[in-house]
């Protein structure tokens, strides 16, 4: 029997202006292993990120910082954007609430047409707002 492992595209979205990120330890174009020691987030070739056109305009409202690791960040790498931030497989935040590095630009990311905000995403932003 053959087994075929599961991965999945890194999706971003937005509802009611918080961003959600959704992604997991397998996703396609991940650049590390979050699951190791000293790892503190997700780091994904952008090229693997779906991005709603709305959640993409929120990301271009997130602050730089002086610092070389922000809570999300996008840059460009020797070879492709890179997509990345602090935390888990998902997270959620307002982008008034967060800041990128001082590498930042969400000007580098691209809009997909096919994101479509995860039901539960939904339930817990009405639920919390």
């Amino acid at each position: 029997m053959k087994h075929e492992r599961f991965f999945m595209r890194t999706q971003v979205f937005t509802h009611r202006g918080i961003i959600g990120i959704k992604s997991n330890i397998k996703a396609e174009g991940l650049l590390n292993d979050p699951m190791k020691p000293g790892q503190l987030g997700f780091v994904v070739n952008a090229e693997f990120v779906d991005i709603q056109p709305e959640a993409l305009e929120l990301l271009k409202n997130v602050k730089k910082s002086c610092d070389a690791i922000g809570g999300i960040d996008v840059y460009q790498g020797s070879e492709y954007v890179v997509f990345a931030w602090l935390g888990g497989p998902l997270k959620a935040f307002k982008p008034s609430q967060i800041d990128g590095s001082r590498e930042y630009n969400a000007s580098l990311l691209k809009p997909s047409d096919n994101v479509i905000t995860d039901p539960e995403f939904i339930k817990m932003v009405d639920e919390n707002t």
